[in-house]
């Protein structure tokens, strides 16, 4: 999820840098929306997650939207939400893997307890 984090804090940067250069108002809240949302996936937050999952798949949908309009720029921002999107979805797949592994079984002799996690019994 660092790698979502540090992506939304970059376009956060674009947005705020274009909201500057351009005099536009309208990126601002944007970019802020973004800084807030890697800082709090920065700090854990499972909601900010969440909205950040929304946020980003709305702004991916409009960003190849744009791109098949001609604004060649647009990719780029399609790239970086794509990234993002990937990246926070594959956090959510993440779990404790010391809960998926069968007993050790050296001499490859079945035993009760083995046969039980291969039939799914408890």
């Amino acid at each position: 999820m660092k790698l979502a984090a540090y992506l939304l804090f970059l376009q956060a940067f674009f947005l705020i840098y274009y909201c500057a250069v351009e005099r536009a108002l309208i990126y601002f809240p944007f970019g802020l929306l973004n800084f807030v949302l890697a800082w709090a996936i920065l700090k854990g937050e499972k909601r900010a997650v969440k909205i950040a999952l929304v946020y980003k798949g709305l702004d991916l949908f409009f960003s190849i939207l744009m791109l098949m309009s001609g604004v060649l720029s647009a990719g780029i921002s399609a790239l970086i939400d794509f990234v993002i999107i990937h990246d926070l979805i594959g956090s959510f797949g993440k779990k404790d893997e010391t809960d998926d592994l069968l007993p050790m079984n050296p001499g490859g002799v079945e035993t009760d307890e083995t046969q039980v996690h291969h039939e799914g019994k408890t």
